[in-house]
């Protein structure tokens, strides 16, 4: 591993670990939101460099970011939210938004259509993981809710 992708896992946690601090996340679940953090950013990372791509590797990598917070709040009991947001932070294009919004400044118009494009695929793909997950549980939390519908409806 170069310096450059250790200096980007590096980074992931100290951005995710700010902006857990910025939220005022409980002082105990800090360390494990930015650890969500930095492996969210680590899986983009490993496949943005093995696709060359940025849509799939933003959406599996917010897909393990949105499964990760759902394991972790239910083994912490707190809302799902609280390990997404921070878990995801790392993935937000920042750089991207302020480049397009440079070129439409500038009126770059070729500027402003390559970074808005790249802007709005990790945009898609952050949205999309987080549907993926969200999709996922509550189809399970309603089939098990009607699971149990059925076993009490069959006891009485």
């Amino acid at each position: 591993m170069d310096a450059y992708a250790i200096t980007q896992l590096v980074t992931s946690f100290l951005g995710a670990l700010g902006f857990a601090w910025f939220f005022n996340v409980n002082p105990r679940h800090i360390p494990i939101a930015s650890v969500g953090g930095l492996l969210t950013w680590t899986v983009y990372w490993v496949l943005y460099q093995t696709m060359g791509q940025i849509f799939l590797p933003c959406i599996v990598a917010s897909t393990f970011a949105a499964a990760y917070a759902e394991i972790i709040a239910r083994i912490c009991h707190v809302p799902t939210t609280v390990f997404f947001i921070i878990s995801v932070i790392p993935l937000v294009p920042g750089r991207g938004l302020f480049y397009t919004m440079s070129a439409v400044v500038g009126a770059d118009w070729s500027a402003f259509a390559a970074n808005g494009s790249a802007t709005l695929l990790f945009a898609a793909g952050i949205a999309g993981g987080l549907c993926i997950v969200t999709a996922c549980v509550q189809t399970w939390k309603y089939g098990r809710a009607k699971v149990e519908r059925l076993k009490r409806k069959q006891t009485h």
